[in-house]
């Protein structure tokens, strides 16, 4: 946790790389959520939250472990648990595993083992078993397939939940290795379950917390899925790190359990703990 406030330090993504629509580059700390950061922590330090997460050393050791996991990351595709959802219930938690059966536009970068959809389906299932397993309502919808609104602002009657959260991988066919892991967040004032949720992950691959290449930032504010849900706790985008560099992969594909299940405990803190987002606006 000490190195936690040098996610205030990070460098700045080269303005050369590009991104797609569903990868906004993200650059440095809105001001928002940096002068919200330092009490953010504070909670969490308070809370234990590291106390059950699971860390890199139980995931692959071995050439064959590690073909293993690509052989049931890639099996494991596709989902069956999909749903368009429902607007008359209020959900715990809704995720969205990135590009996830788009046919067109934008359909997710690749690495050398695995595609992003492939692995984000795979951890996304681990976060819906384990928060059903405690006893969340979990929705878990599909790139296009979803029931979207047809009212905003006041009179919105689209999807409702606690907790929305995409999960991504990120790519750079032109800049392998220059990029990692982020949050990108609707609202500056959901600084505790922002943290929440990047810490977890930064545990699950062995990450000092400050050492993320890119962070947190509003840039990611219009995602085109955070007008489609409105989630009282959290409504965020993880990208859990690069695809296009072979160590980085290979980082993801044996840590992908650990990702899954602290991705998890975050989400279930967060639902079960109503104070710790009493900042990001109206609870639900």
């Amino acid at each position: 946790m000490k190195a936690l406030l040098l996610v205030l330090l990070l460098l700045i993504v080269p303005a050369a790389e590009q991104a797609d629509p569903e990868h906004p580059l993200v650059q440095t700390s809105s001001q928002e959520f940096v002068q919200g950061t330092a009490a953010a922590l504070k909670v969490i330090q308070a809370s234990k939250f590291e106390e059950g997460v699971e860390t890199p050393g139980l995931g692959a050791s071995s050439n064959q472990d590690l073909q293993k996991l690509i052989d049931e990351i890639n099996a494991k595709s596709p989902m069956s648990d999909l749903g368009t959802g429902d607007r008359s219930t209020d959900y715990d938690v809704i995720l969205q595993p990135g590009h996830y059966l788009r046919t067109s536009g934008v359909t997710g970068t690749h690495g050398k083992y695995v595609s992003e959809r492939s692995l984000v389906a795979y951890i996304t299932n681990i976060v819906a078993t384990s928060l059903r397993r405690t006893g969340e309502s979990v929705l878990v919808v599909s790139a296009d397939n979803y029931l979207r609104p047809t009212r905003f602002g006041a009179d919105f009657n689209g999807l409702h939940s606690k907790v929305f959260l995409a999960i991504h991988a990120d790519g750079n066919d032109y800049h392998p290795c220059s990029t990692g892991p982020s949050l990108g967040y609707q609202k500056p004032a959901t600084a505790v379950t922002m943290n929440l949720v990047a810490l977890g992950l930064a545990d699950a691959l062995g990450y000092e917390y400050g050492d993320f290449r890119k962070n947190f930032t509003a840039n990611e504010a219009k995602y085109y899925m955070f007008r489609q849900v409105q989630a009282g706790r959290l409504t965020g985008i993880l990208e859990v790190g690069e695809l296009t560099c072979q160590k980085s992969e290979q980082a993801l594909i044996t840590s992908s359990h650990a990702v899954g299940a602290n991705v998890a405990r975050a989400i279930d803190f967060i639902v079960r703990t109503p104070e710790i987002g009493s900042g990001s606006g109206v609870m639900r």
